[in-house]
């Protein structure tokens, strides 16, 4: 969706909605085989149902209806099931794309109930290298304020070090692992392929595309701008969740065989490329979130009150992750509202913004995202990668739902506000987060100590969950977390000593005379299912333009060399995960 991720002022629109398609699963021994759905999510694309009833019924002879575009099932000439006349060996002609992408728009269609009333936007196919060559300007506008919020933040979470530059991160990311995406500012869809010698696309990246464009049209999405990040991936439960339960049904049938013809692969022999794994682990995670529990939490919605209920969704949509990750939450759970006073002295002053909040709410997605990235990138699970794997009875990784974000450390999550400071280039932050009860709090803290141990952060002996970054470390910085009953905030700062100048807070004095930092499990052997086809998560650009982007999954042939055994299996898995969700 299309996000100004408030860090940024947020001059940040995220520009694609990313099509996360359905990923397949691979066995232990790394054999393919069909993935299973995982435990709550059920198989809705039967031979019977693949089809609702509110399609209309194609003629013998197919001919075009008196309806127009108005009818659904029925799109720029083509029906649902109409047989189009293309050839495949030698990648798609333009009228061939053209005529794919019509019929592609009325399957869509007729699965999820809504008109494309304008038709099918334009759809042209780029190589990944013309895609990265274009992503350049997207992100070759950002001001110096709005990068050292954003740089800011993700040293606050430890995503992103101190060495790197986040704007670049976030373009490297979106570089790799975009598939394609539908401009609303151009009305237009892009398809990135990994193949320029043969110009063939997957049908199923091709649908999660023009369904965001049904949407857009039905819906007017651009409306749908969170103020935070937060809110914005709430906003992508519904319209991600939506989408990718249609682009699930719609593949479900290309496997099983139920349309007139064979769907159309990104290959001739049926395989799928990706344009590689993320430049940062944990910014895809966050941002992955959406795609793996929104479908569920849409299917459950649908499977009690039908698509109108969806529909109607989008005049109240859920305003945190929380509700998708956490179903039992949504209508029953408030957002707290969490208030943060300016605590910090003369030398340091809190970055606004006008007609702008000034601060941005990371929600429990970038909580899981945080935790779940040292299993790829530092090869220490923080989060045991078996309870975030959504593995099936056959030991696959589910296909629908691929990874879990429901977790102790997120489970109680109630709300949150990051505030940025500057003294002169420097910066500090302060992250409050508000939880149901102390005890919900205390995962987040256990884990918090053991990430900033992992990151390289020294204890001080002073203080409680108080960490210095230097040397040995890809973090320039201090960091403390300070609970209080409910409420845990998190305090970022050049030094220890900066630390109460950015914020007036009372650290916590050491119980010990030395407190050590907390230890981190050494990764196992363990094995874990890898699935070979992926889905895709959507990144968030740096524009104002607004568009949708599909995510891309690597090959699955990576063989994590120099990883150890747990961290190789697990990184070929998400870098599979990367492939199909365009």
């Amino acid at each position: 969706m299309r996000r100004r991720t408030t860090g940024f002022a947020l001059a940040v629109a995220l520009m694609a909605l990313a099509a996360v398609a359905v990923p397949g699963a691979a066995s232990l021994d790394g054999s393919t085989a069909p993935a299973a759905q995982s435990g709550g999510f059920t198989d809705i694309a039967a031979a019977d149902n693949h089809i609702e009833e509110c399609a209309a019924e194609p003629p013998a002879d197919f001919a075009d209806p008196d309806g127009g575009n108005d009818v659904i099932g029925w799109v720029d000439g083509f029906w649902y099931n109409e047989p189009i006349d293309i050839d495949t060996s030698d990648g798609l002609n333009d009228t061939e794309l053209a005529d794919l992408s019509a019929r592609a728009t009325a399957r869509v269609e007729a699965i999820r109930c809504l008109a494309a009333v304008d038709g099918t936007p334009p759809v042209q196919i780029q190589t990944r290298e013309e895609f990265q060559d274009n992503q350049t300007g997207t992100y070759a506008n950002v001001s110096q304020k709005n990068r050292l919020v954003d740089n800011a933040r993700f040293e606050t979470t430890l995503m992103i070090s101190s060495e790197e530059d986040s704007i670049d991160v976030r373009e490297q990311n979106r570089g790799t692992t975009v598939g394609g995406f539908y401009s609303f500012a151009e009305n237009r869809i892009v398809i990135v392929t990994d193949d320029p010698e043969n110009f063939l696309i997957s049908e199923q990246t091709l649908a999660q595309e023009v369904g965001h464009a049904i949407q857009d049209q039905q819906f007017n999405l651009t409306r749908l701008v969170g103020e935070t990040t937060d809110q914005d991936l709430g906003y992508e439960g519904l319209v991600e969740g939506d989408m990718n339960l249609v682009d699930q049904r719609y593949q479900q049938a290309c496997d099983q065989g139920l349309w007139n013809e064979p769907c159309v692969s990104e290959s001739n022999d049926g395989g799928g490329g990706g344009g590689g794994g993320p430049a940062n682990w944990g910014l895809y995670l966050q941002s992955f979130q959406p795609y793996s529990e929104g479908p569920p939490f849409i299917q459950s919605i649908y499977e009690e009150e039908g698509w109108d209920a969806i529909d109607a969704m989008y005049d109240n949509p859920p305003e945190s992750a929380l509700y998708s990750m956490f179903p039992e939450t949504h209508g029953e759970v408030e957002l707290a509202d969490v208030e943060v006073s300016d605590r910090s002295n003369d030398q340091w002053q809190r970055i606004t913004y006008e007609d702008e909040v000034d601060y941005d709410s990371l929600g429990p997605s970038n909580i899981a995202g945080m935790f779940m990235a040292t299993t790829y990138d530092a090869q220490q699970p923080i989060i045991d990668p078996q309870s975030f794997l959504n593995t099936t009875a056959s030991g696959e990784v589910s296909s629908t739902q691929p990874l879990i974000y429901a977790h102790p450390e997120t489970e109680g999550w109630r709300g949150d506000r990051l505030y940025t400071y500057r003294n002169g280039n420097e910066t500090g932050t302060v992250w409050s987060v508000e939880w149901a009860s102390a005890e919900d709090a205390q995962p987040f803290v256990e884990s918090y100590n053991e990430l900033a141990s992992i990151r390289g952060g020294e204890a001080v002996e002073e203080y409680e969950n108080t960490y210095r970054f230097g040397e040995n470390s890809a973090w320039d910085m201090a960091l403390t977390i300070v609970p209080d009953g409910s409420t845990v905030t998190v305090v970022t700062a050049p030094t220890v000593e900066d630390l109460t100048a950015v914020h007036d807070i009372q650290l916590v004095e050491s119980q010990e005379s030395t407190p050590t930092a907390t230890e981190t499990p050494t990764p196992t052997a363990t094995e874990t299912p890898t699935p070979t086809e992926t889905s895709t998560a959507t990144e968030t650009p740096m524009s104002e333009d607004t568009s949708t982007a599909t995510e891309t999954p690597e090959d699955s042939d990576d063989d994590g060399a120099g990883f150890g055994v747990l961290a190789g299996v697990l990184a070929v898995t998400l870098t599979a995960l990367l492939a199909r969700r365009r």
